[in-house]
């Protein structure tokens, strides 16, 4: 990229509010109107991304979107740009960062918002070349001594040197862009109509509603030539014109209608997946294992059939739109309209009666998995403790009861099949009878309406399948209801600029670190308070142990420390300030938890993964090196030695397995690897030997700044 077009279209990273915004406004993200601060003073060397992206997540979401950050591969960049509109891309030259605010794409150049707020092209090429230079940079002279040896030139010169630069830097992330997108909290109409969904849609249905009058057109041309005599070469050449329009039409419809599947469908995964992730375990508690299993497998339900269902309803019903206007054309005219409009409302009240046993038996439905799981993850329990003469009691009366509901509903779709099908041909050559009684009616007139029933005919049997298909894709939707609603839960994203700059280890002590003011909570008005006016003070470089009965509230305190839960009562503070001004993400950063074994979890992925949920992923060497020493101090030394892989062996369920006492100091390692400025443990020394808690004991006195231990007495 040349200077002159560089500095026409970047921006300087002092200035990114006001490039944020005016992104955000371009691309109509914006929701809500806010006088963005700019970013604090950037650090130097790798670490001002992360500064970077600590501002513009809250800064995003003050204006009603959300920074997504991307972490292309260094040859997935080129394909990165060309997706990632609307997007903010960071350029750093020697230190020198630059901003490049990206609207979109024309004609195969990146449209580029300037400082002065025009807009100006640029290749695509060049926009990579700036996101690659701080790469390049470090490569590129053992690269141009390289080719210095060779004898290419010119354009041979330059491809081998770009494969040269991809090759040595082949693997590496580059962490320097942010899509803009809707914010979570918004509806799903919304971020519908970001993705182009009902564009999608609609050109669906006027791709179909085109085929469907040239293939009437085309009938009604043969019709007219052989009901008239006139088989006119003129009448055959706009007859077969008119079916070669059908074929380019319906192949649109099927192009535009997989787009809208695939865009529908995606945003649908995405609005689920954010639920699930801001589910509250308590919520999942409540459902049961199995429930809250049946209930996330509706999902699949949803996208297929709504998608599917709806599009052939609304297709149906330009179809019966249609057939209604050839009908009142032909012979029995009124007549025959009533009879439809009768037929479909007959059709509709039978669809609701099944839409009724639909729902009754997803319910019964969902309780057998229940059943059935809960059975399963507790059946050696069972086979211990219970009398093998009650293993299956309840079972009977679950299948008996499905089995019920499963036939009356089978029934009802049986039904509104068979009369859809045969039905309205029926009633339609019925209505036929008063023309032949009172006169005979015009071969014309016969034909059309003919034609007519036809087409309702076929219009009814579309309608009760997409009948059947919308009525399990309601009953799924309100499964998933609550998991789409919890995506539109926000987390507090803090007040950017009254935020202080972290306090590093060793600075500050004796300072507040977190203040309770008569706290206190209840997990619902109806119950006794768990906590009541607790008041607490630790200090930095504190070391507190909090002993107490089962059931007084400890882990309760512990989790509303650590921001999983929210207090009812009372102030609590962190550096003075409450977790709606400092915001989740920096209140994770100073207070980091370890819950009890059971709460806790390995998931099913390497050891390093495990250890680094609260870091940078793919890991930097520091990183993995820092936490094998961890892992060493507290004596699981013997254990990384053991497996083949190291600290990136697989664990898990499908993995090496790892014994009660390595878990808990798994768990000790990941906290803390955070980092953070106050390290809560709860319980996590109960399943060690005295000689193995000794050793976790020192490294974790050595290593946490400020620590609190909850154990029993």
């Amino acid at each position: 990229m040349t200077p002159a077009l560089r500095e026409q279209v970047s921006w300087p990273v002092e200035s990114a509010n006001l490039a944020l915004e005016a992104l955000a406004r371009q691309s109509r993200l914006a929701t809500r109107a806010a006088e963005l601060l700019p970013p604090p003073p950037m650090p130097t060397g790798r670490f001002w991304r992360r500064a970077f992206d600590e501002w513009i997540q809250p800064a995003a979401a003050q204006l009603g979107a959300e920074a997504e950050p991307v972490e292309p591969i260094y040859g997935e960049v080129e394909s990165m740009v060309r997706t990632a509109a609307p997007a903010l891309l960071a350029a750093n030259r020697g230190g020198d960062v630059r901003l490049y605010v990206l609207l979109g794409f024309q004609r195969g150049r990146a449209r580029l918002l300037g400082p002065d707020h025009r807009v100006a092209t640029a290749k695509v090429s060049e926009l990579c070349d700036e996101l690659r230079y701080e790469e390049d940079v470090k490569v590129a002279p053992e690269v141009d001594a390289l080719l210095a040896e060779t004898p290419l030139s010119g354009a041979h010169r330059s491809a081998a040197r770009a494969a040269m630069l991809a090759a040595r830097c082949d693997g590496l992330r580059l962490r320097q862009c942010w899509l803009l997108k809707p914010s979570p909290g918004l509806s799903l109409w919304a971020h519908a109509a970001h993705a182009r969904v009902l564009h999608a849609f609609f050109a669906t249905l006027a791709c179909h509603a085109l085929q469907y009058l040239a293939a009437l057109g085309a009938w009604w041309v043969i019709g007219v030539a052989g009901l008239s005599g006139r088989f006119e070469p003129g009448w055959f050449a706009a007859w077969a014109l008119l079916l070669f329009c059908v074929v380019p039409f319906r192949l649109l419809e099927l192009w535009w209608q997989g787009a809208f599947a695939l865009r529908a469908g995606a945003q649908l995964k995405q609005r689920l997946l954010q639920g699930t992730l801001k589910l509250h375990p308590d919520e999942v508690r409540a459902d049961g294992a199995g429930r809250h299993f049946g209930k996330t497998s509706e999902s699949e339900n949803v996208e297929t059939l709504a998608l599917s269902g709806g599009l052939l309803a609304l297709l149906s019903a330009v179809d019966l739109v249609v057939a209604a206007a050839v009908l009142w054309r032909g012979a029995a005219g009124g007549a025959h309209l009533v009879v439809l409009v009768a037929w479909f409302a007959l059709l509709l009240a039978l669809g609701i009666r099944h839409y009724r046993r639909q729902r009754r038996w997803a319910q019964s439905r969902i309780d057998v998995t229940h059943a059935l799981l809960e059975r399963m993850e507790g059946h050696r329990t069972r086979l211990a403790q219970e009398a093998p003469a009650r293993w299956h009691a309840g079972e009977d009366e679950l299948l008996s009861e499905y089995h019920d509901v499963s036939r009356r509903m089978d029934a009802s779709a049986a039904i509104i099949v068979a009369l859809a099908r045969r039905g309205f041909l029926l009633l339609g050559l019925c209505a036929l009878a008063p023309a032949f009684i009172f006169g005979a009616p015009a071969a014309t007139a016969l034909a059309v309406s003919v034609g007519g029933i036809l087409l309702a005919t076929r219009a009814f049997e579309d309608a009760a399948e997409s009948f059947q298909q919308l009525s399990a894709a309601a009953t799924s939707f309100e499964q998933i209801r609550g998991l789409l609603t919890a995506a539109g839960r926000t987390e507090p994203q803090g007040a950017v600029a009254m935020v202080p700059r972290r306090a590093r280890a060793g600075e500050d002590r004796g300072k507040p670190l977190v203040e309770m003011r008569g706290l206190g909570f209840r997990y619902s008005p109806q119950h006794q308070p768990v906590l009541a006016q607790c008041d607490l003070v630790v200090r930095r470089g504190d070391r507190l142990l909090l002993e107490g009965a089962s059931g007084s509230g400890k882990s309760t305190l512990a989790a509303l420390l650590a921001g999983l839960r929210a207090p009812t009562e009372g102030l609590l503070l962190v550096d003075g300030m409450d977790r709606a001004t400092l915001g989740a993400v920096r209140w994770q950063e100073r207070i980091t938890f370890a819950p009890q074994f059971h709460d806790n979890h390995v998931f099913a992925n390497t050891f390093a993964l495990n250890l680094l949920l609260g870091r940078e992923w793919p890991p930097v060497r520091d990183d993995l090196k820092e936490a094998e020493e961890i892992c060493r101090e507290l004596g699981l030394g013997a254990l990384l030695d053991r497996m083949p892989g190291g600290i990136g062996q697989m664990v898990g369920e499908t993995g090496w397995q790892l014994s009660h006492g390595e878990r808990s100091r798994l768990y000790v390692a990941r906290t803390l690897m955070r980092q953070a400025d106050l390290v809560l443990l709860d319980e996590s020394f109960a399943a060690l030997d005295p000689e193995t808690l000794s050793l976790a004991l020192r490294c974790v006195l050595r290593r946490a700044d400020s620590l609190l231990v909850i154990a029993h007495p």
